[in-house]
């Protein structure tokens, strides 16, 4: 759809919360009646661009972990996936975090992707976590500052996204050695096509 497009694309360059729907329209290059036959607002839009942001990037991880089954691995190449895309598409990387900081229910988006993941782990054995809420905090709260640090420049070296995944791992009761090597095959998983 052009003006989501065209909102993704502004929010990129622009904090969501500042933008306003006038931006959006003249970014997308379109009539006011047309941004209003689609979203009555623009926290409409801001939700419905969270959507778009975490769905495409849901599918592609999906895709890439195929038949993967165990809970850590998945997590932390789900993990490294993100860091992946912020290095590769810096406009995807600042819309997701400037979205993220003004739309409330883009977090329970985030949130509920590795819930299951985390679950299965804890129920297996493989993670020993006092709090799901917790466990999860630390997971996207690491997604979050990971990819500011890879856009602000202080993350220069890939080396740092495996190294964040190992830090996840180990907060939520992985072995550093285990966790190392979990961290280390979903970041050649991740980036093995490139």
């Amino acid at each position: 759809m052009q003006i989501l497009k065209a909102a993704l694309k502004l929010f990129a360059r622009k904090d969501a919360g500042e933008a306003s729907i006038s931006d959006v329209i003249a970014e997308a290059e379109i009539a006011n009646g047309t941004f209003y036959n689609h979203f009555k607002t623009k926290e409409e839009l801001l939700e419905a661009s969270s959507f778009a942001l975490i769905e495409s990037l849901a599918s592609e991880v999906e895709t890439i972990m195929g038949d993967m089954d165990d809970p850590a691995e998945r997590m932390a190449l789900a993990g490294i996936y993100f860091f992946k895309k912020a290095r590769l598409d810096s406009n995807w990387a600042w819309a997701l975090i400037r979205i993220a900081a003004v739309t409330p229910r883009m977090s329970d988006m985030l949130l509920s992707y590795p819930l299951r993941d985390l679950q299965r782990g804890v129920a297996s054995g493989k993670f020993s976590i006092e709090s799901t809420e917790t466990a999860l905090g630390l997971f996207v709260g690491s997604l979050h500052y990971g990819i500011r640090n890879i856009l602000e420049g202080r993350a220069k070296n890939k080396l740092h996204d495996r190294e964040m995944m190992t830090l996840v791992l180990r907060g939520f009761g992985v072995e550093i050695d285990i966790a190392k090597n979990l961290a280390s095959k979903g970041f050649d998983r991740a980036w093995k096509e490139d």
